[in-house]
């Protein structure tokens, strides 16, 4: 057998790269590159998964979570090199699967099937993060959350929702259901004839597309909703006040938690707002923080 030079077997280790376990193919080695080309999908459905299911609870398991799944990255693409350099000593008779149109070929599908395998996991659990401070103190501009796809519901007052918007995806707080008689009264929801409950809670401050603003803090209880959740208020806006409303059978009445910051179903669609949203815009539900610059917040739950 002729032996290789140093420049063809780092070449060869470099197919990997291109896709794990490439570099072993390309030496015959199919019971060992197979399952390396096969581990990066599988290493996107356990991280998928992993996410909806494990929530990340504090800024040190995020950072740890990081490293982790960098790691396991690399090695995916370090071990397939190592084995290639050192199997690839010498010269061993090419098939036609290991030739060079044939691991084209591979790579091909490989690069195309992976265009697919992140989008088909997010049918299931999928990151957002936050464009604007709407939903300001709960998430926050630039807060990056994990949604949960699958969710359509039951739909519950004080629930957070992810829906197609007229300019992509949004997020807001369910105030009313279908059905529901909704008011504004000075800033509070009146649902039914029944007001929502609000509390002083402090002041505070938001980042928004002008700069740092600041706001009342409240702690506000919609009627019927299970728990409470934080609102913030800017002050008087012609927000706050609302005609009495019915929502349309199959839509809901969405508010964000910065008040006077949202332009939710307050506003129609024709004033840049979002008006009634129909079921048939809901794409999730959001499930919990899982990075943000208030590192306290990292693992706040969302769907409570």
């Amino acid at each position: 057998m002729r032996r290789r030079n140093f420049l063809p077997r780092a070449g060869l280790a470099a197919l990997n790269l291109i896709a794990p376990g490439l570099g072993l193919l390309r030496l015959g080695n199919w019971r060992a590159g197979v399952p390396f080309l096969v581990a990066p999908f599988v290493l996107i459905a356990l991280s998928t998964f992993g996410m909806g299911h494990a929530p990340v609870t504090s800024y040190a398991r995020a950072v740890v979570a990081l490293i982790l799944i960098f790691s396991v990255l690399a090695t995916l693409y370090l071990i397939p090199a190592v084995m290639t350099w050192r199997e690839s000593r010498f010269r061993s008779p090419a098939r036609g699967w290991s030739r060079w149109y044939g691991l084209a070929a591979i790579a091909l599908a490989v690069v195309a099937l992976s265009q697919f395998a992140a989008p088909a996991m997010h049918r299931f659990y999928k990151p957002f993060y936050a464009p604007s401070e709407s939903m300001a103190p709960t998430i926050g501009k630039g807060d990056k959350f994990i949604a949960d796809m699958r969710w359509r519901g039951p739909f519950r007052r004080g629930e957070i929702i992810i829906f197609n918007g007229p300019e992509g995806f949004r997020v807001s707080r369910i105030a009313a259901l279908a059905g529901d008689r909704i008011a504004m009264r000075s800033g509070v929801p009146v649902v039914d004839g029944s007001a929502a409950v609000q509390l002083s809670d402090g002041q505070t401050s938001f980042l928004g597309y002008d700069g740092v603003h600041s706001a009342a803090m409240l702690t506000e209880r919609l009627p019927g909703e299970a728990s409470t959740h934080r609102v913030l208020d800017t002050g008087r806006d012609a927000v706050d006040e609302m005609d009495e409303a019915v929502v349309p059978a199959n839509h809901l009445f969405v508010l964000g938690d910065n008040r006077d910051w949202s332009a939710d179903s307050r506003v129609p669609l024709e004033e840049g707002g979002v008006g009634m949203v129909p079921f048939s815009a809901i794409v999730g539900r959001p499930l919990y923080i899982h990075w943000s610059s208030n590192r306290s917040k990292i693992g706040t739950r969302l769907d409570r």
